[in-house]
């Protein structure tokens, strides 16, 4: 009898509570608005991928220009169109301008971070590394990474904001369908 009390108290302590309900679909619905503005805010990344290293879109010529801003709104409309299709006019309007709020916040730090992976190769190709400029670099490059995260973050709540749960909820359906079939 002391073996069975003693196994079933080993499974109470094995045991790991599950999330409720409610808690898993705020998670979702907190994924599904980070995919919408990290999807906005690829126009950044997009418009700013080529760092003058080469890559299938050199042509000799280092950084390439901004992307067309009328391309970059329409980008954006385009995704809140297919993650938020029952968006009312008055919400994708709000959302649209949290989306381009973000990229324009966002892409001097991308400049920035562009500038310390150059500064990085600069320090690499001398005959001595000098590894404390090679850190403080480093070091540089975090805090801008962190900084865009934070803007992110920031951008991403601004949305969840401006949906009603339900809206949330579908989003974060679509979100996890989506990513569901590119694993």
């Amino acid at each position: 009898m002391n073996q069975y009390r003693e196994s079933a108290r080993n499974a109470q302590a094995n045991t790991v509570s599950l999330p409720s309900p409610q808690q898993r679909s705020r998670r979702w619905a907190v994924a599904g608005m980070a995919a919408i503005v990290f999807g906005a805010m690829s126009i950044t990344g997009i418009s700013h991928a080529d760092d003058g290293m080469g890559g299938p879109h050199h042509h000799g010529m280092g950084m390439h220009g901004e992307m067309d801003p009328a391309k970059a709104e329409q980008r954006i409309n385009r995704m809140i169109e297919r993650m938020v299709p029952d968006a009312t006019p008055e919400q994708k309007t709000k959302l649209s301008g949290i989306a381009k709020a973000a990229m324009n916040d966002i892409r001097p730090l991308h400049e920035k971070l562009r500038a310390a992976r150059m500064e990085s190769m600069k320090i690499l190709a001398q005959p001595n590394i000098d590894r404390a400029a090679l850190e403080r670099n480093r070091a540089a490059a975090t805090q801008t990474a962190d900084q865009i995260s934070k803007r992110r973050t920031q951008a991403i709540a601004d949305a969840a904001d401006v949906l009603t749960p339900a809206q949330r909820a579908k989003v974060a359906e679509r979100f996890s369908h989506r990513r569901g079939h590119r694993e």
